[in-house]
Order: structure tokens, then C-alpha cells, then sequence
């Protein structure tokens, strides 16, 4: 052993080199593998390669091994600082619902902030009641104080006209004075002047604007963070569906005995829709039955749709065409309409029958497709405008007038709607600025679907898109 130059079998253990274990050969008992089959992907011993296996692509095992290896510690290292870190970023995710907390508690605060404020208006008021109510009951006191000791002379002169009726001193008759008059205006007029408090209309839209409106953030991108999705530097069109269903499966058929033109869902998936004018009422679905849920009766519905907090939104037309205007129902209550700017000029156009097809943004704000008026109106909650789109910033040539006809919003806010004039679609931000065309042919309307896709319709040949914008 002491020279280990010529020792194959036996080394110390000190002087033993480490390094892969080979695998043992299939073929040949107790035979380590030194040799790899490129061809099969399979390690080999040199009686394989010297017997059967002669004409194959072979490498030398540990150079493999060897080569593996650093590819392993190259994955590892990928792994380690560039994969895991984007996992690590979803870890802290699920401390997000501590946001939800911090939401919660900025309602409740301003919950209690408003409330805070009710109370001390109704302090106020019932402070200044209670001050009318003391001068009352001091004045009362004093009028009644007053009226006693009147009452107390009355009194005094009627015992003493008495006794001279009795008497039969001429003197005392001769000489008595009437004091009727004195006494015949009676107590002085007492003013009662008690407050009356006339209740406000409590309109829930004010207040909700006033609370302040709850939006959604953006969708989380892949790296983990929260941003807003970007518009396409080209639509891709995903599918095209043929209609009418040809050979598909009917799911339902609802009965409709005039054509229907204005579609919405309301939260609990009661269809709502209204038909061609001069029809007066929005019907509802509700257990395979027609309904009518609003009556209008001088006004026809020109569009509707259903807000963020279940409300219904109508816009309609005065049967003589000179009044336009939107409604907000609560159920079948009205509690908001907006027709007019601050200046008292009509928001909408008049003198026509054309549809104003509408939907609400996320931001709260109400865009209404005016296809007479050749313009998108956008109002806030409250009814204010607040801006109107006309195609003013941005023109293309050959195209012809503007006129917007189907309208909707996607979860970044932006306003989305068709331009029946050249059979296109525009593309603004929530405050109206320009940011693209999408041209495909819409003439058949357009909504957006739950993956965020556009979805128009092509009325010439029944054609359906679904587009990635």
C-alpha cells in the first residue's frame, strides 16, 4: 500500500476521490457504466459497445455527467434569483387582504364622519326648537299672569254693578260709569308661533356621491404587480362566431311581440329591455313572463342599463320629441333625472326619435351614445357634465360624420363605443381623450365579455368577433 501508483483495488480512505457513482449495466451484471449512447439517451458498459452496441453515437460517460451538471447548476442559479423572486412577490399577496381591512375601516370613518356631520345639523335644529320652546312657555306665563289680574278686576266690577243694582242709593246709580269697554276687547291676542320642520327629499345618489364611490384596482400582471392593462399596438381577433345559430344549441327563446332594441342584466340576472318607439314601458323578464316594470307615459325609453348598485338608468324621449332626458330608478321609485347643464341647456338632443343608448363607468359616471346629437355625453353620479365627445380632436380622412350608436366601458374606464356613420370603433380614456380606432365592422353592436375581450357584431353578415384590444 505504500505505493499507491501501482495499487488499483485498495486505497486509504483519506486518499479516496469522490465523485458520481456510475450506474450498473443492464446487460452486465456488476459492470459499471462508462460510456453513453447519445442515440438512446442510456448509459452503457465498454463489453456493450465492444459486443452488441458497436455502431452507435457514443460519449464518454463522465464528460456527460460532467456537462449535465453545470447545465443543473446554471437551472439552480436561474431558478434561485431570477424564478423564485417573482413567487416570493405572490407570497406577499395574501398580505393584500390587510388593504381590504384598511377599505373598511375609511368606510366606517366616513360613515361615522357623515353621520357626525347629520347629528350636528339635527342639533342644531332641535337646539333652536327648544329655544322657541322656553320664550313660548315665558311668554305663556306672562300673558297668562296678565289675563288672571284682568280677570280679577272683571270680577271686582261685576260684584260692585251688582251691588248697586241692589242698592237703592240714587247717588251711587247716578254716578256709576260702565266699564264694558274696558273689558269687552277681552285678554290681548296672544301670537302662537310654533316651528314646523319641513323634511328634505333624502336622495340616496347624492348621498352615495358625497360618500364617495368604491372602484376596483387593476389586475395583477405576472410580475405581481397591480397595473392597468395596455391597449394592443394591433387588435387580434380570437374567434369568430357564425350566426344565426345554424346547427348550435338553442339555450332559451324569449317572446318579444315587437323588436326590442335596448338590452340590460340586473344583478340578479332579470332581463330587462324596451322596444320601438312610441312604446311607453321597460319590460322585464321575470319567471318566463313578460312585465311591465316602469311606466313612462308621456316619455319613451331610448335606452337603458343597470348601474353598479342595482339602480336602473332610462334614457328616454317626451312623446313630442322635445324633451330628452336620463332617469335613475330605484326599483320602480324615480330619485334622479338629468336633462339639463348648469347653464339650463339640454344635455341631450331633441326633435328626433334615435336612440341614446347609455352604460355606467366604473368611475360612477353615466355615457350616454346621443346618435342625433352625433355625440357621446358623459355626466358624473350626480347628473353634472362632464364632458361631451364629437370627434372634435381627432379625424380621419374619408370618414363621414359622426355618429355614435352602441356604447360600453371595460375595467380600466376607458369608453368604448361604435360609429354607425363609418362602421367603426372609437376608443377614449374616462376623461374623453382619443387613444384609437378598432376597425372592424360593428354595424351589429358591441359589449365587453368577463375576459376583458371585445365582442361586436357585424349586422351585414351576422358575423360575431371577439377581439383582444
Amino acid at each position: 500500500m505504500a505505493d499507491k501508483t501501482k495499487m488499483h483495488e485498495v486505497v486509504d480512505f483519506i486518499n479516496r476521490k469522490e465523485g458520481p457513482v456510475p450506474p450498473e449495466c443492464k446487460s452486465h451484471d456488476k459492470t459499471q457504466c462508462e460510456v453513453y449512447y447519445n442515440d438512446y439517451h442510456e448509459p452503457a458498459c465498454v463489453m456493450c459497445v465492444t459486443t452488441t452496441h458497436k455502431k452507435h453515437d457514443i460519449s464518454d460517460i463522465k464528460s456527460i455527467v460532467e456537462n449535465l451538471k453545470r447545465r443543473i447548476a446554471a437551472d439552480v442559479e436561474d431558478m434561485e434569483n431570477i424564478i423564485r423572486p417573482k413567487y416570493t412577490q405572490y407570497a406577499g399577496i395574501g398580505n393584500s387582504s390587510e388593504e381590504f381591512d384598511k377599505v373598511m375601516n375609511a368606510i366606517q370613518d366616513q360613515e361615522e364622519n357623515i353621520c357626525k356631520v347629520v347629528r350636528e345639523i339635527g342639533s342644531q335644529l332641535k337646539d333652536e326648537v327648544a329655544k322657541q320652546k322656553r320664550e313660548f312657555e315665558q311668554k305663556t306665563k306672562e300673558v297668562q299672569s296678565s289675563v288672571a289680574k284682568e280677570e280679577k278686576e272683571l270680577d271686582t266690577v261685576i260684584q260692585s254693578s251688582k251691588g248697586i243694582l241692589k242698592s237703592n242709593n240714587v247717588m251711587c246709580i247716578l254716578t256709576y260709569l260702565s266699564k264694558n269697554e274696558q273689558f269687552k276687547r277681552g285678554p290681548q291676542h296672544m301670537q302662537i308661533s310654533i316651528p314646523m320642520f319641513l323634511s328634505g327629499n333624502i336622495n340616496r345618489n347624492q348621498l352615495q356621491e358625497m360618500f364617495g364611490p368604491l372602484t376596483r384596482s387593476s389586475d395583477l400582471t405576472q410580475d405581481g404587480q397591480l397595473s392597468m392593462q395596455k391597449l394592443m399596438s394591433n387588435p387580434v381577433v380570437l374567434s369568430t362566431i357564425q350566426t344565426p345559430h345554424g346547427s348550435g344549441l338553442i339555450l332559451k327563446t324569449l317572446s318579444i311581440y315587437s323588436n326590442a332594441f335596448a338590452f340590460s342584466l340586473s344583478l340578479e340576472k332579470k332581463l330587462s329591455f324596451s322596444v320601438e318607439w312610441p312604446d311607453t314601458k321597460v319590460y322585464r323578464y321575470d319567471d318566463d313572463e313578460r312585465k311591465a316594470v316602469v311606466h313612462l307615459r308621456t316619455w319613451c325609453p331610448r335606452g337603458l342599463c343597470h348601474s353598479a348598485n342595482g339602480d336602473l338608468l332610462v334614457s328616454m324621449r317626451s312623446v313630442d320629441k322635445t324633451q330628452s332626458r336620463v332617469v335613475r330608478y330605484s326599483g320602480t321609485t324615480e330619485t334622479m333625472v338629468i336633462q339639463n347643464d348648469r347653464q339650463g341647456k339640454p344635455l341631450f338632443s331633441v326633435n328626433s326619435t334615435a336612440v341614446l343608448l347609455l352604460t355606467e363607468n366604473g368611475n360612477g359616471d353615466i355615457c350616454v351614445a346621443d346618435n342625433a346629437g352625433k355625440a357621446v355625453v358623459v355626466v358624473n353620479a350626480s347628473g353634472e357634465l362632464r364632458f361631451n365627445y364629437q370627434e372634435k380632436k381627432c379625424q380621419k380622412p374619408n370618414y363621414k360624420s359622426f355618429k355614435p350608436l352602441t356604447i360600453a366601458t371595460d375595467d380600466n374606464k376607458q369608453i368604448i363605443f361604435t360609429d354607425s356613420s363609418n362602421n367603426v370603433v372609437h376608443v377614449t380614456d374616462s376623461d374623453g381623450n382619443f387613444l384609437r380606432y378598432i376597425e372592424y365592422p360593428c354595424s351589429g353592436g358591441l359589449s365587453i365579455d368577463h375576459d376583458h375581450n371585445l365582442v361586436i357584431g357585424d349586422l351585414s353578415n351576422g358575423k360575431i368577433r371577439i377581439i383582444k384590444y
